[in-house]
């Protein structure tokens, strides 16, 4: 059973998924965000595809800890998609992780106009393999 990670962004949605060991992260893919309803057609097929047994979201807390709109907006997605998934949702703070993954992608040597798609995938990437560490340790993140 593997685990999938969402980071949403204002654009676009990144997506990373496990091994069924859940020990390491990959990245998955890239959403362009349409609707809703497009966005839960295409994540129930791609739980199903990869047999998904959990859900980690990003969860964009401010830099003092504080929950805002983006929060908000996070625990709304979440809700949604319970309504149509039956999976633990797990939040992981994402404080960072854009900046990580830009760090990750202009090390790669990722053209920009790349790098603005893939930071999102990346980040998804960073918040799994977070989550994937936190499992190994028996700690909470």
């Amino acid at each position: 059973m593997r685990v999938l990670a969402i980071d949403w962004g204002e654009k676009y949605i990144g997506l990373a998924i496990s091994d069924p060991l859940r020990i390491i992260a990959q990245g998955l893919d890239v959403w362009e965000i349409k609707d809703e309803e497009d966005f839960v057609n295409r994540l129930k097929k791609l739980i199903e595809e990869y047999n998904v047994s959990e859900i980690v979201l990003g969860y964009p807390i401010s830099l003092r800890g504080h929950e805002n709109e983006k929060t908000k907006k996070i625990e709304y997605v979440a809700e949604r998609i319970k309504t149509v998934v039956n999976l633990p949702i797990k939040f992981v703070d994402e404080r960072f992780t854009t900046m990580e993954a830009e760090r990750v992608l202009l090390e790669g040597d990722i053209k920009r106009r790349d790098r603005k798609l893939l930071k999102n995938k990346q980040a998804a990437v960073i918040i799994l393999q977070k989550y994937l560490d936190s499992l190994s340790l028996d700690t909470k993140i």
